[in-house]
């Protein structure tokens, strides 16, 4: 049952982040506009729509779920960053993700030794 919950959640985060990310490295209005709201130019669109859909796609390499997560993590700390100090509300789905990628990770835990041996 535990290994459903974690397919279904891994699905929906992976959906999720390959849709922001896509739409960041596509230049769509609203990432753009974003990004020059931070004032910081368009550079980090690419680097955090790369890095979202690299951890989307990370999510689904067996045994290394826990390294996608903790990518995925470090994009929505940045994220959280952002809002409150640079861009404020709407908030939204910045904390959903978060949460939801905390609780993935909460669930691939018992790969946290994993992650000291080499990639392969």
């Amino acid at each position: 049952m535990m290994q459903k919950i974690l397919f279904a959640l891994k699905a929906l985060i992976s959906a999720a982040f390959a849709y922001y990310g896509l739409q960041k490295l596509g230049g769509f209005a609203p990432a753009v506009e974003m990004y020059e709201r931070l004032g910081f130019g368009q550079a980090p669109r690419f680097a955090t729509g790369s890095a979202e859909v690299l951890g989307a796609i990370s999510l689904w390499w067996k045994g290394r779920e826990l390294l996608a997560c903790l990518l995925l993590l470090g994009t929505m700390c940045v994220a959280i960053f952002a809002l409150l100090v640079y861009l404020g509300p709407p908030y939204f789905p910045v904390p959903q993700l978060t949460l939801a990628v905390l609780v993935l990770a909460w669930g691939y835990r018992d790969q946290l030794g994993a992650l000291s041996r080499p990639l392969g």
